[in-house]
């Protein structure tokens, strides 16, 4: 109740009229103590964004006959520094700005919001694609990362989603987003900058699969590609779990292809992964392999194994060990997942695409921290 009156009050702060929407504000704050050793010296750091982003929004609903608007109002900033997080480009609300209409029709959404490729990841890795994943050294934006050139797979701006249920245990995810680039005789490109991604998701009791596929449009290349100009690329995630109830393993594969005259590689990742209650916590596990098949010694590996434990509700602590080993030309680092606080030895000038000085460096980090969820 405290929560919703406070809501208001904020909502009240850019409206003159009445409320008719329930509104709401949740989010989380989650803190946690890493220590990193990249191949040279061991670093420690207080950082933000282990489970959880650490962020706040407001969401809201209306009822209108049968069918329900609802909007979306969410941003991240970092618990350690109060700053806000570096992926959100700078946006008053980084994470989600969104409205739409739901119904016996599915749901139809518009603004800022995230793909289903996106979603595939988030919905079956075993830590929910945070810290300790195998799969997040390789989630930042870049050349060579499975969440798209610029970073534009997990969200994007100026997209339509529409979310079709069946009766039948089958979801299926349309998705379009205009880039809405600027052509050289200074109009809006139609098609520049566009992404389309469809999905579809089957959950039948224990079961659940994902496949979804993606194409994208960027407006320009790579900074120091062969190839100059605007370029395709094409992405492929599939996932597969069966919940054993004693223990809940996954299975996921995610292919890309890329440009590489245009600076883009291709790759395919895979990762095998479980999370098992015990010790009335969860405890999480999983291996990945990256293939880089745009470059020689490129290739990755990477281990992550967390555990967490509730104190209450909406409260948990975490602990875990993460390990990659790059090859000579790969250079990942070990993330704590989009709306975090920034990996160790971040270097946005890495002239390989790789953001960090790692290359041919093999990364280890043990983590402890909490979160709390409002």
């Amino acid at each position: 109740m405290q929560k919703k009156i406070l809501a208001a009050a904020i909502a009240a702060a850019f409206s003159t009229g009445a409320l008719a929407a329930e509104v709401t504000m949740n989010g989380a704050i989650d803190t946690y103590v890493a220590l990193n050793h990249g191949g040279d010296d061991w670093e420690s750091a207080l950082s933000s964004g282990g489970v959880n982003a650490t962020h706040w929004g407001l969401k809201g609903t209306e009822e209108i006959g049968s069918s329900q608007v609802f909007f979306n109002l969410d941003t991240a900033v970092l618990s350690d520094s109060g700053e806000k997080a570096a992926s959100g480009g700078g946006r008053m609300w980084s994470r989600e700005a969104n409205v739409g209409v739901r119904g016996k029709y599915g749901s139809l959404s518009f603004g800022r919001q995230y793909t289903p490729h996106f979603l595939t990841f988030l919905f079956y890795d075993p830590t929910g694609l945070s810290l300790g994943s195998s799969f997040s050294p390789y989630f930042m934006a870049g050349p060579h990362s499975t969440c798209g050139d610029q970073g534009e797979l997990v969200r994007i701006d100026n997209s339509v989603s529409y979310v079709l249920p069946t009766n039948f245990g089958l979801t299926n995810f349309f998705f379009a987003a205009l880039g809405e680039a600027k052509r050289a005789n200074g109009g809006t490109s139609s098609t520049k900058g566009n992404l389309y991604n469809y999905a579809a998701k089957y959950d039948r009791g224990p079961f659940s699969t994902m496949l979804s596929f993606a194409y994208s449009n960027y407006a320009n290349e790579v900074a120091g590609a062969a190839k100059k100009g605007s370029y395709d690329v094409k992405w492929l995630n599939y996932a597969i779990t069966y919940d054993f109830g004693v223990t809940k393993p996954v299975l996921e594969f995610e292919k890309k292809w890329g440009d590489k005259d245009h600076g883009s590689s291709s790759f395919w990742m895979v990762q095998l992964g479980t999370s098992t209650p015990v010790f009335g916590g969860k405890w999480m596990i999983s291996g990945s392999y990256f293939k880089n098949q745009s470059r020689n010694d490129a290739d990755s590996y990477s281990f992550g194994t967390k555990f967490n434990y509730p104190l209450s509700k909406r409260t948990r602590i975490y602990c875990g060990v993460e390990a990659t080993f790059n090859e000579d030309r790969a250079g990942y680092a070990i993330e704590a997942g989009p709306d975090s606080s920034l990996h160790f030895n971040f270097d946005p000038a890495d002239p390989n695409g790789y953001s960090t000085n790692y290359l041919g460096k093999n990364v280890q980090q043990v983590f402890v921290g909490i979160s709390h969820e409002f």
